[in-house]
C-alpha cells in the first residue's frame, strides 16, 4: 500500500505545471549567478570558478533554504489535499492505514521538492558552456559537487523541512499553519545561527545550523582559490554528525505526527440551544420600524471606517498573527540585546543601532505577515462564503478597497510600535536610557511604514486583478524578486522606475537626517501617489458578485472610471507634476553616470591618455588656502595659491590638469596659458611658454565653488553636511597628470573593453630601475613634503579644523573664522572638518592632546585620549621625535566607518569607537584604544616614512602601524589580549585567501588592496618576529629606516629596504624567518597528539606528547607543497584555567628547535596539568589552529 500512496503522489504532482515552473526559476536563478556577476549565490568571488564544485555545492545549501516556500507549497499540498477538495471524508471511511497514508505523501512530496533542486545541477551544466562568460572566470565541468551538495544538503533538508511543515498542515489541517511552520523554520536559523557567529562558539555553530551551511561554512572557511576551484566537502566528521542530528530531528517530528493524527473529524462546540417547549413554541408579534437607507460619503466613511476596525481587529488578535509575531520577537530579541561590533566588541545600543537590528531581524516577519495577510484579506468574504452578502450591500466599491488598505496599514504600524517597544525595553535592561523617540518614529513609523505601504497596495491589486488567490500570491512574490533583481543588470538607478525605491539614506548622531531629507520627502511623495492610483485601479477592477470574466470586469473597470474621472485626472495630473519635478532634480539638474557609464567612460580615458601616465609634472611644494564653509546651504568657496616645482630631470611643456567634479573652477599658471579642454574627462591641459625647467618653482590661482542645488537620485556628497562636514585637499583641489585611479582595476571588465591585463601595482624593485615608479609614493599625489597654511570659515558656534597649529580665531557676523598652519612640512594629504564639538584638552609634554566629539558621545574621550599619550611615548622613545604640537582624533558623522591618519588629525566615525563598550575588567580587545594607537602610528608610517608606488608599499605603512599599535596595547593591556587579538587577525587572513581577486602575495610584495595581507597577516608575523628576536631588536631595524628615509625627497624607499633591515637584526639562525614570512607565503600544520601525564614519585607530574609539525609553500592561488622543516616553536604546559578564563597559568613553556615531523615531547611540571600546546599562542600561520592546544589525559 505505501508502493500505491507513493505512486500516486508522484503521478499527481508530475502532471501539475507547479513543479516544471519552480524547477525552471530555480534554473534561470543559478544559471545567472554562474554567468552574470549581477546575481550572486553562496560564495563565487573573486578568482574562484563560477562553476566550481565548491560553489555548486554550496548553492545546493543556499537554495534548499531559498526554496523553503516552494517545499512548503508541495508538503502542505500533500497535507490538506483531501481537506482543500472536501474528499476527507470519504478518504476517511475507507481501510487505510496511518503508516502508508503519511509515508507516502510525506515521501512523494519530498521527492517532488527536489526536482526544482536539480535546477542547480542544470544550471551548472549549461552555465559552463555559456559563450559570453571570460574563460578565467570558469572551470572545468565536474559533477562532484553537484553529488555532494545533494546529498548533504539537498536530501536532509528537503526532508528535515518537510517533516516539519508536513506535521504541522497534517495535525492543524490548516494552510496558515504551514506557512507559519515555514518561518518559525527560518526564524530559528536565523536565531541559531546569530548566536553562534563568534570564532568561540564555532562548534556549537557547527551543530545547531539546522540546514548545515554554517557547518559547511566553518570546515571549507581556510580554503584557498586553488582548494575551491577543485575540491569538494565529502563526507566530513562534522558535517556527518550536524547531518545525523538534525535527520534525526526530522525523523522524531515525524514520529510525533504519525502518532498525533487520527482519521477522525474533529467536532466544535456548538451553541448551547434552548431546550423547552415553551421557549421554542413562544413567539411575539413585533411591530417593524420604518428604515429610511441613508447614504452619502458621511455614511460610507463611516463604513470603511467600521470595517477597517473589523478587519484589524480580527487579524491583530488571531492565534496565526501571534505566533507570526512571536516569531519575529524571538529573532529580533538576541540581536538587539546584544550590539556587537568588530572583535567581539560591544556597542552601545544607541537607537540607530537597535533599528538596524530591528530591521535585519524582524521584518522578515513583517513581509511575510503583509504578503500573508494583504491576501487574506481581499479574499476574507469570498473564503467564508459570504461574498455574495457583502457584494450586494449598498455601498460603493472604494469603502471595502480603502477600509483593507487601511486595515493593512494599521497591522503593519502595530508590528512597528512592537517593534520600538522591544527596542526600548532592550534599551533599559542594557542601562541606556538615551530612546530618542523621535528617531524611532521617523525611521519605522513613517520611512519604513511607507515602504511597506506601497507594497500592500501593490499586492491588494495584483490580488484583484489576477482573481486567483495562490497565483497572486506567487506573482507578488515574483514581482518583488524581480523588482530587487533586475535594475542592476539593465544598468538603471533610478529610484523613479524601481518599484518604491527612495534615496538610501544613513541617520547620524550628529547630522541627523542630514542631507537626505528632500530626497527623502519627494520620492516618498512621488511613490505615495503613484500607490493612489494603484489603490484607484483596485477599486474599478474590483470584484462583486459571482461575474468574474475579464471582458465585463473591464467594463466595469471603464464605467467606474468615468464615473471617477475628474478626481482620478487630478490625481494623476499631481502625480506627474510630481514626477516631472523629481526628474528635473535628479536626472537634469543633478545627473549621474551609472556604472556602466563610467567603466565606458574610464576605457576611453586610459585608452586616450594613458600616453601620458610617466610624464613629468609638477609637484606642489607649499599650499595656501582660504575656505568658506556654508554648512547648512552645503555650499564651499575655497581659494587656494599653490607653489610647484619640476624636481624631475627634464623640462616640462605641458601640465595636465584633473578638475573636481560639481565644482565651477577657475584657473591661473604661472607661464602658462590653456591649450586644451577635455570636458568629458574633466581635463585641462596648459602649455608652458617656455617650458618649466628642472629646479623651477611657479605658482598657481585656483578658486572653486560647489552650491548643491535640489535632490540627487542617490546623495552623492555626505562630505559638507550642517553637522560634521569632512573634506580632504584631493576633494576640493585640482590634481595632476595621468591618474592612475581612474582606470578600470576588474579583470573581465578590461578584457571587455580591449584594455591590456596589467598587475594591481608595478612590480617591486629593490634597485630603481624605474625612475617614476620610484620618485611617485604610493598614493601618487604629485606632491612631496608641503608646507600648509589655512584660514577657514564657517557658521557660528561651530568649529573648524585644518592642519598644523591653530593661529588665532576670530568671530564677524555670523561667521566663526579659525587660521592654522603646519608645524613641520608634512605629505600633502590633510583634512578639514566643522562641527559643534565638545572638546576634551591635555597635554603630552609640549603636544596638545584633543578629543573632539558630540555631545552625549563622552563614553571612550578618555580612553582615546590615553591611547594617544601613550602613543606618543612609545613612538617617540622607540622610533623618533613627533615632529606636530598636536595630536588630534575628530569625530565625523558615521557616513563612513573607518579612522584616517593626516598630519596631526586623525578623523574617527562615530559609528564604531566613539560607541563602544568599553569595560574596566573586559577581556575582549580594546578596539578603541588599538585604532587610535595604529592612527597614531600612521604618523611615523606613512607620514614620516612612505613607500614607492609599487608592491610592497603598504607593508612600509599599513603593517608597521599594526606592530606599533601592537606594542602600544600589549604595554597597556599585557599579552592575553594580544594572543586573542592575533586569533581573530589570523582567521582574518586565512578567509581572505580564499576571496582573492588577484593572486595572493608574499607580504614583501603585497598590493596595497590587499588587506587581509598587510593588516591581518602582517599583525601576526610583527608580532611573531618581536618575539622570536626580540622587541629591542625590531625597533632598532625600524628606527634605522626611519633614520635613512623620514621625510626624504625621492626616490622613496621599497619594502626591500624594511626587509633588509630586518635581516641586519636577526641572528643567523633565524633568518629563515625572514624568507618565510615576508618573502614567501608560508604555512604550517601544528597539532598536540597524545597528550597524557603521570604523577612521580616526588609529587612532580611528567607530561608527555607527540608534537607533529608540517611546513608548507604556498602559490599565489593555495596550492600547497610540503617543504622540510627546521624551526623554533614553542611548547607549553597550562594549569586548570579559573572560572571565566579560556586559559590556566603557564606552568611550563620553552622553546624547541623542532625538525621533523613527529617529535617526543616531555616536559615536568610542580602541578597537575591541564592542558598541553604546541604553537600555544597562534604565532605561526596554521590553517588548522584549533588542535594546536588540546587537554591532557591521565595516563
Amino acid at each position: 500500500m505505501l508502493t500505491n500512496m507513493l505512486q500516486f503522489e508522484l503521478r499527481y504532482w508530475l502532471k501539475r505545471p507547479m513543479v516544471w515552473v519552480f524547477l525552471l526559476l530555480n534554473t534561470l536563478l543559478v544559471f545567472f549567478a554562474v554567468t552574470s556577476d549581477n546575481v550572486t549565490i553562496g560564495q563565487s568571488y573573486g578568482s574562484v570558478h563560477k562553476n566550481a564544485p565548491f560553489v555548486l555545492q554550496g548553492m545546493y545549501g543556499n537554495m534548499s533554504i531559498i526554496m523553503l516556500l516552494m517545499s512548503t507549497a508541495f508538503m502542505q499540498g500533500a497535507a490538506l489535499r483531501d481537506f482543500n477538495n472536501n474528499t476527507h471524508q470519504i478518504i476517511f471511511s475507507t481501510p487505510l492505514r496511518k503508516f502508508p497514508y503519511l509515508m507516502g505523501r510525506y515521501l512523494g512530496a519530498c521527492i517532488i521538492a527536489l526536482i526544482p533542486l536539480l535546477g542547480v545541477t542544470l544550471a551548472g551544466i549549461l552555465g559552463s558552456f555559456a559563450p559570453w562568460v571570460a574563460p578565467e572566470q570558469l572551470g572545468p565541468l565536474n559533477l562532484s559537487g553537484d553529488l555532494w551538495g545533494m546529498l548533504l544538503f539537498g536530501i536532509p533538508n528537503t526532508l528535515l523541512i518537510g517533516a516539519i511543515i508536513f506535521g504541522i498542515a497534517t495535525l492543524t489541517r490548516s494552510t496558515i499553519g504551514s506557512f507559519i511552520g515555514a518561518l518559525g523554520v527560518l526564524v530559528g536559523y536565523g536565531v541559531a545561527v546569530s548566536q553562534t557567529s563568534d570564532l568561540d562558539s564555532e562548534y556549537i555553530a557547527m551543530l545547531v545550523d539546522p540546514f548545515g551551511l554554517s557547518t559547511f561554512q566553518i570546515i571549507t572557511k581556510y580554503w584557498t582559490v586553488a582548494e575551491k576551484n577543485t575540491m569538494t566537502l565529502g563526507a566530513h566528521p562534522m558535517m556527518l554528525l550536524n547531518r545525523a542530528i538534525w535527520l534525526g530531528a526530522g525523523a522524531l517530528i515525524w514520529f510525533l505526527t504519525y502518532t498525533r493524527f487520527s482519521f477522525t473529524l474533529r467536532n466544535k462546540k456548538k451553541k448551547k440551544q434552548a431546550d423547552t417547549a415553551e421557549e421554542v413554541a413562544s413567539t411575539t408579534s413585533v411591530a417593524l420600524p420604518k428604515v429610511a437607507l441613508q447614504q452619502g460619503f458621511g455614511v460610507y466613511f463611516r463604513q470603511m471606517l467600521s470595517q477597517a476596525r473589523l478587519d484589524f481587529m480580527g487579524v491583530i488578535k488571531g492565534a496565526p498573527f501571534l505566533v507570526i509575531l512571536l516569531f519575529g520577537i524571538l529573532n529580533m530579541a538576541p540581536g538587539i540585546a546584544s550590539v556587537n561590533g568588530s572583535y567581539g566588541l560591544d556597542l552601545y545600543p544607541v537607537t540607530y543601532r537597535i533599528i538596524d537590528n530591528i530591521r535585519g531581524s524582524m521584518y522578515l516577519s513583517v513581509i511575510a505577515i503583509l504578503i500573508f495577510y494583504s491576501g487574506a484579506l481581499i479574499w476574507k468574504e469570498r473564503d467564508a462564503k459570504a461574498d455574495e452578502i457583502y457584494g450586494s450591500l449598498p455601498y460603493p466599491n472604494w469603502v471595502p478597497v480603502i477600509s483593507k488598505i487601511l486595515a493593512m496599514t494599521g497591522i503593519i504600524a502595530a508590528l512597528q510600535l512592537i517593534s520600538i517597544l522591544t527596542g526600548v525595553v532592550a534599551q533599559t535592561i542594557k542601562g541606556y536610557t538615551n530612546f530618542e523617540l523621535g528617531v524611532y518614529f521617523k525611521e519605522l513609523m513613517v520611512l519604513d511604514l511607507l515602504g511597506f505601504f506601497f507594497v500592500a497596495v501593490l499586492s491588494m491589486l495584483f490580488h484583484t486583478l489576477i482573481n486567483n488567490k495562490y497565483l497572486a500570491y506567487f506573482a507578488v512574490v515574483a514581482f518583488l524578486i524581480v523588482n530587487a533583481f533586475i535594475w542592476l543588470p539593465l544598468d538603471v538607478f533610478s529610484n523613479m522606475l524601481s518599484f518604491g525605491a527612495t534615496p538610501n539614506y544613513t541617520y547620524s548622531d550628529m547630522n541627523g537626517f542630514g542631507p537626505f531629507i528632500p530626497g527623502l520627502v519627494w520620492f516618498n511623495l512621488y511613490w505615495f501617489l503613484f500607490s493612489l492610483l494603484l489603490i484607484g485601479g483596485t477599486v474599478f477592477f474590483w470584484v462583486r458578485g459571482k461575474d468574474t470574466v475579464w471582458k465585463n470586469r473591464r467594463q466595469a473597470a471603464a464605467a467606474g472610471f468615468r464615473q471617477s474621472r475628474w478626481p482620478m485626472i487630478g490625481l494623476l495630473g499631481l502625480w506627474v507634476l510630481t514626477a516631472g519635478f523629481v526628474f528635473y532634480n535628479t536626472q537634469m539638474l543633478n545627473d549621474y553616470d551609472t556604472p556602466k557609464a563610467s567603466r565606458k567612460l574610464s576605457a576611453a580615458y586610459e585608452k586616450t591618455f594613458s600616453y601620458l601616465e610617466k610624464q613629468p609634472q609638477p609637484h606642489i611644494v607649499d599650499a595656501k588656502y582660504e575656505i568658506d564653509l556654508y554648512p547648512e546651504a552645503r555650499d564651499l568657496d575655497v581659494k587656494a595659491q599653490l607653489h610647484l616645482t619640476n624636481n624631475s630631470s627634464q623640462p616640462i611643456d605641458t601640465m595636465v590638469v584633473n578638475l573636481i567634479d560639481d565644482f565651477e573652477t577657475e584657473i591661473t599658471i604661472e607661464g602658462a596659458r590653456l591649450v586644451r579642454e577635455e570636458a568629458d574627462f574633466q581635463m585641462q591641459f596648459y602649455a608652458f611658454e617656455p617650458a618649466l625647467q628642472p629646479g623651477d618653482t611657479i605658482s598657481m590661482q585656483y578658486t572653486g565653488k560647489i552650491d548643491h542645488r535640489g535632490f540627487e537620485n542617490e546623495v552623492s556628497n555626505t562630505s559638507i553636511v550642517p553637522n560634521g562636514s569632512f573634506f580632504n585637499n584631493t576633494e576640493i583641489t585640482p590634481s595632476f597628470g595621468y591618474q592612475k585611479s581612474r582606470e578600470i582595476s576588474e579583470k573581465r571588465y578590461r578584457k571587455k573593453y580591449d584594455l591590456p591585463e596589467q598587475e594591481a601595482m608595478p612590480s617591486l624593485q629593490r634597485e630603481c630601475a624605474d625612475a617614476y615608479v620610484c620618485r611617485h609614493h604610493y598614493l601618487g599625489l604629485h606632491a612631496d613634503w608641503v608646507t600648509a597654511e589655512t584660514t577657514i570659515s564657517t557658521a557660528k558656534g561651530q568649529t573648524a579644523v585644518a592642519p598644523g597649529s591653530l593661529v588665532r580665531k576670530w568671530e564677524e557676523g555670523d561667521r566663526a573664522y579659525f587660521q592654522y598652519k603646519l608645524d613641520h612640512p608634512s605629505m600633502n594629504f590633510y583634512s578639514f572638518i566643522s562641527a559643534d564639538y565638545e572638546v576634551e584638552r591635555e597635554k603630552w609634554q609640549d603636544v596638545d592632546v584633543e578629543v573632539y566629539y558630540q555631545e552625549g558621545h563622552e563614553y571612550n574621550v578618555e580612553n582615546m585620549a590615553s591611547s594617544i599619550r601613550n602613543s606618543l611615548a612609545y613612538y617617540s622613545k622607540n622610533f623618533s621625535p613627533y615632529r606636530h604640537k598636536q595630536a588630534r582624533i575628530i569625530e565625523f558623522p558615521r557616513y563612513a566607518s573607518f579612522a584616517q591618519a593626516f598630519p596631526g588629525t586623525m578623523p574617527y566615525s562615530e559609528g564604531i569607537g566613539f560607541i563602544a563598550e568599553i569595560e574596566e575588567d573586559q577581556k575582549d580587545v580594546d578596539m578603541v584604544y588599538y585604532v587610535v594607537a595604529h592612527e597614531m602610528a600612521h604618523q611615523w608610517w606613512a607620514h614620516q616614512v612612505i613607500g614607492s608606488g609599487m608592491q610592497g608599499a603598504t607593508l612600509l605603512s599599513e603593517t608597521l602601524a599594526q606592530y606599533s599599535a601592537l606594542m602600544v596595547m600589549e604595554e597597556t593591556y599585557g599579552q592575553e589580549r594580544i594572543h586573542k587579538f592575533l586569533k581573530y587577525e589570523v582567521d582574518s587572513y586565512l578567509r581572505g585567501r580564499g576571496r582573492e581577486t588577484e593572486r595572493e602575495k608574499p607580504l614583501l610584495e603585497v598590493y596595497a588592496n590587499q588587506g587581509y595581507i598587510h593588516y591581518r597577516k602582517g599583525s601576526a608575523v610583527m608580532y611573531y618576529l618581536k618575539e622570536m628576536i626580540g622587541e629591542d631588536r625590531v625597533n632598532a631595524a625600524l628606527r634605522s629606516v626611519i633614520d635613512s628615509f623620514a621625510y626624504r625627497q625621492p626616490p622613496y624607499p621599497n619594502a626591500h629596504h624594511l626587509v633588509d633591515a630586518f635581516r641586519a637584526q636577526t641572528p643567523d639562525s633565524l633568518q629563515y624567518l625572514i624568507t618565510d614570512m615576508f618573502e614567501t607565503i608560508t604555512l604550517f600544520d601544528n597539532r598536540v597528539q597524545e597528550p597524557a601525564y603521570r604523577k612521580l614519585d616526588n609529587g612532580k607530574y611528567e607530561v608527555n606528547f607527540t608534537a607533529y609539525a608540517t611546513k608548507f609553500r604556498a602559490d599565489s592561488l593555495g596550492t600547497e607543497t610540503e617543504i622540510p622543516i627546521r624551526d623554533y616553536i614553542d611548547v607549553a604546559v597550562f594549569a586548570e584555567p579559573e572560572e571565566d578564563e579560556e586559559r590556566g597559568r603557564v606552568l611550563h613553556q620553552e622553546r624547541l628547535l623542532i625538525q621533523k615531523k613527529e617529535t617526543p615531547v616531555k616536559i615536568v611540571v610542580d602541578e597537575r596539568p591541564y592542558e598541553v600546546g604546541f604553537d600555544p599562542n597562534y604565532y605561526l600561520i596554521d590553517r588548522m589552529p584549533d588542535d594546536n592546544v588540546q587537554r591532557v589525559k591521565s595516563e
